[in-house]
């Protein structure tokens, strides 16, 4: 609630409601999420409770319902300080952007990569500090995923598990990526693939390793242990293992992001110098890093803040009790190149 401009009584829904010649309920509704108003209502609606300056009391909302009008996320970030990663920030501005018209604020909990924060994620249950989490580099048998199925508490994960209960999720098609991108690796004529990828642990790995193998497999190319390199997701890592993968025989490279991507490039610099522009690299990714980068590069890619957003909306769904079976999407990423589209594969 607000003083009215004149200094008078609160402005309230009622007042709003008077001003307009309207009901309550269709006051309540326009300014919530339009639900059953037409936009033009909507829009009337909005333009009176900011020229009378009317703030939503939520603080009496939290008494009312019950509820926190919190979301927690738990977003995975690396230690990365030469570099950074943009991957969870744009996470986070799509999920602030879907709750902009809400009364849901989000809080963002970093968890260091390889932590699940199992504990963490315990306390908020125990704690009852939020109405929903998001949760994100899935496991195949998530530990976090059966303590808030246990408990019934909405949350959403990015990416897929393969628990028999179901539970909503937003997730990429790593597999499709990865055939993509290496794909179009073959197609430019590379035969030594190399796969610079995450750790198996996470299911979004496992899934990246079958769209590799199947696009080798379409090629006539036999699968090489020594062309795929499993580790943290750091590029300083990833610059030590390109040189050893060139050893082995590599003569392109998919990386399972822009920080593997960078490092993978300079460590085939320190060893190739200027002979790196005769390497093939494809990446999955949810920036336009191809458009700032000398070397060609192919991009699977789909936006973080998309990804985001779809999140923060399969979560509110759930929270207002949509079945978790009508809480799962599953995307497809556009092939780039050095920024641009390119033909569909």
């Amino acid at each position: 609630m607000a003083r009215n401009s004149l200094g008078g009584e609160p402005v309230t829904l009622k007042t709003i409601a008077a001003e307009l010649g309207v009901s309550v309920t269709t006051v309540a509704r326009a300014l919530k999420d339009g639900h059953k108003v037409g936009p033009e209502m909507v829009l009337k609606v909005r333009k009176t409770a900011d020229r009378l300056g009317y703030v939503r009391n939520l603080e009496g909302a939290k008494l009312r319902t019950g509820k926190t009008l919190v979301i927690m996320a738990f977003l995975s970030f690396t230690e990365e300080e030469e570099i950074g990663d943009s991957g969870s920030v744009g996470l986070l501005q799509g999920i602030h952007k879907r709750l902009a018209d809400t009364d849901y604020s989000v809080r963002a909990v970093p968890v260091a990569m390889g932590d699940l924060a199992l504990e963490q994620v315990s306390d908020v249950v125990r704690g009852r500090s939020a109405d929903g989490l998001i949760l994100d580099h899935t496991e195949l048998q998530d530990e976090r995923v059966k303590l808030l199925l246990e408990v019934d508490v909405p949350f959403v994960t990015y990416g897929r598990t393969e628990l028999l209960s179901p539970h909503a999720w937003f997730d990429i098609d790593n597999e499709f990526a990865v055939w993509q991108s290496t794909t179009a690796l073959l197609q430019d004529g590379y035969r030594r693939v190399a796969l610079v990828d995450g750790d198996l642990r996470y299911s979004y790995v496992r899934q990246r390793v079958r769209g590799y193998e199947k696009a080798l497999h379409e090629y006539g190319i036999e699968l090489d242990p020594a062309l795929i390199h499993h580790d943290m997701l750091n590029a300083d890592r990833a610059r030590k293992a390109a040189v050893k993968l060139l050893d082995s025989g590599a003569d392109s490279f998919v990386c399972v992001n822009e920080l593997t991507f960078l490092g993978a490039r300079a460590g085939a610099r320190d060893r190739l110098g200027a002979g790196v522009n005769r390497l093939g690299f494809a990446l999955r990714s949810g920036t336009n890093i191809g458009e700032y980068v000398a070397t060609k590069v192919y991009t699977s890619h789909y936006s973080r803040q998309e990804a985001g957003w779809k999140l923060a909306d399969l979560l509110l769904k759930r929270i207002e009790g949509t079945s978790p079976e009508d809480c799962q999407e599953l995307v497809k990423t556009t092939l780039r190149v050095n920024g641009a589209s390119h033909e569909a594969l």
